[in-house]
């Protein structure tokens, strides 16, 4: 028996990882501020946080689009430069997991994935990602938590400049992978971003309400929806029951 959808496409954070990063933390400005004086670019914890704002805000803005998404390697770059260290490709990849660590409180799959993962691929199915990210944080993540290799594509914002509800990242991953809306299955936890780029691409929606989702908007209902949790009907809701 073929399964409902031929591609399933899922949004990371919050809806595959349970996530919790804080860039606040007073911890995280000193540790990064000294990872960042140990290679050179001597910066006290207040000046790096205001520095790195600045150019964050810097680069958001130079583009209208209210989509754009940035490219932190580009920040994390200037930052050495503005002290006069030349750093190469390798340091500042060191330097954006070095970053995502010090800021991260929390990291974990959600217990579904990897058994919805392989129900998936038994029924036949292709696994996409498509996430409002930065792809010097989320390929490491990916890697570290061992589903890099589960996916038959990837699109993440920060490598195509747009970010979701943005039809242009949409169209990276359909054009890429030579997919049809009408056969993929958006799933996500946010409606304004997830639901709403499905809908514009007449693609089924999945929404799965996490902690971090937001208050419910009626107005966006999805296609299929999980409000409470219950991670055991997953199978069932997308199609998949008969591959558990």
């Amino acid at each position: 028996m073929q399964a409902k959808y031929k591609n399933y496409v899922f949004d990371l954070y919050g809806t595959l990882f349970d996530v919790w990063t804080d860039e606040t933390d007073p911890s995280f400005r000193e540790a990064v501020s000294k990872f960042y004086s140990g290679n050179g670019a001597e910066y006290g914890p207040d000046e790096f946080i205001n520095e790195y704002l600045r150019l964050c805000g810097e680069a958001q803005s130079a583009d209208p689009d209210p989509y754009f998404e940035l490219e932190l390697r580009d920040v994390f770059g200037k930052l050495y430069s503005l002290k006069g260290v030349d750093a190469d490709a390798r340091l500042v990849a060191e330097t954006a997991v070095y970053f995502r660590k010090a800021s991260t409180k929390k990291l974990e799959l959600y217990p579904w994935v990897r058994p919805v993962f392989g129900m998936i691929k038994r029924a036949g199915g292709r696994i996409f990602l498509l996430s409002n990210a930065q792809a010097c944080f989320t390929m490491p993540e990916l890697a570290e938590k061992g589903i890099a290799g589960d996916f038959d594509g990837i699109v993440i914002s920060s490598d195509v400049s747009a970010k979701k509800p943005s039809p242009k990242i949409m169209l990276a991953l359909l054009d890429r992978f030579e997919l049809n809306a009408e056969d993929c299955l958006m799933t996500g936890n946010d409606q304004h971003t997830d639901v709403a780029i499905a809908r514009s691409f007449s693609m089924d929606s999945f929404y799965i309400k996490t902690a971090t989702s937001g208050e419910y908007d009626p107005l966006l209902k999805a296609d299929i929806e999980l409000l409470n949790e219950d991670y055991t009907k997953i199978p069932g809701l997308i199609g998949l029951k008969d591959y558990v």
